[in-house]
Order: structure tokens, then C-alpha cells, then sequence
């Protein structure tokens, strides 16, 4: 790779860590092509950018943002997910890894808080926000409808 290419793809890097809301590391080692594919497929809609990247370039890329802790977890060859929804790519990449022993999570960051392995996996359990937000509109709507319920039945047995 030419001089030039490594500071077009570092400066692309930067650019996708400034929308991204979190960065996952994971070791790539022992996965064939189609396997990288299928989750290359599944984090697609949920990351701005995922791709093996030398670790150099990477942390050069990661030196002056929020995001710059992650760049110790890089020590072996390493593929990155720079999320827009990170607590989507923690559920793709638990599930991924318990279906594929080959792929090791390594770590991430995610807001503020730099991620182990287990951190991860733990947050991969919670629900999504489309989740929680379908379970307050039950909640909030739950009342009204059991007081139709009543108030029908009721109206049944006068009559």
C-alpha cells in the first residue's frame, strides 16, 4: 500500500469515528471468507464501517479521538466494527462468537466506558431499544383497554 492510500483509509477511518457511537475489536483468526461475509451481511445496517485493518493504521487512526483506549486491545491481526448502533453490534457479535468459536471478541468502547469481553456479552442480554420502547407503550396502554374490557362486560350483564 502506498503513502498516499495509508492516509486516504486513516483519514476514512477518522471520519467514520467521529459518527460512531461505539468501536468493537475482534480477532478474525481461523473464520473463512464466506463466515466473514455472513458477518460482514449482518453488521452491515448496524456499523459505519467494518474491516481488517492493520493495527498501525488503525491506531493512528484512533490516536486523537475518544475512542484511542481501544487501540491497546490490538496486539494480534484484528478486524473492527465502528458502530452507529453499538448495542445492536454487542447482540450480533455475542451471538457470532457463540456460533463460531474461531472469532474472539477482544474488547471495545462504547460512550464512555472502555469493554471487556464480558462487558459485552452482558449488554448483548439487555433489550434493544425498540424492545424497551414497545414495552412502555404496553405498559402505558394496558390500563385503557382493561377498562374497556370491564366497562363492555359490564354493559353485557345489565342488559
Amino acid at each position: 500500500m502506498r503513502r498516499e492510500e495509508k492516509s486516504d483509509l486513516i483519514s476514512a477511518l477518522q471520519s467514520s469515528l467521529k459518527s460512531a457511537n461505539g468501536v468493537f475489536v475482534i480477532e478474525n483468526h481461523g473464520l473463512t471468507v464466506r463466515e466473514m461475509e455472513t458477518l460482514r451481511n449482518e453488521l452491515r445496517p448496524l456499523v459505519s464501517l467494518f474491516k481488517v485493518v492493520k493495527n498501525r493504521l488503525m491506531k493512528l487512526a484512533l490516536a486523537d479521538t475518544d475512542f484511542a483506549p481501544v487501540s491497546d486491545m490490538m496486539k494480534r491481526p484484528t478486524a473492527v466494527a465502528i458502530a452507529t448502533d453499538a448495542l445492536a453490534v454487542t447482540k450480533v457479535l455475542a451471538k457470532f462468537a457463540d456460533e463460531h468459536p474461531n472469532l474472539t471478541i477482544v474488547g471495545g468502547k462504547m460512550d464512555a466506558d472502555v469493554l471487556g469481553v464480558d462487558d459485552i456479552v452482558q449488554l448483548s442480554k439487555l433489550p434493544s431499544l425498540l424492545e424497551i420502547r414497545s414495552t412502555i407503550a404496553r405498559i402505558l396502554v394496558e390500563p385503557a383497554s382493561r377498562l374497556a374490557r370491564v366497562s363492555a362486560e359490564y354493559g353485557k350483564k345489565e342488559n
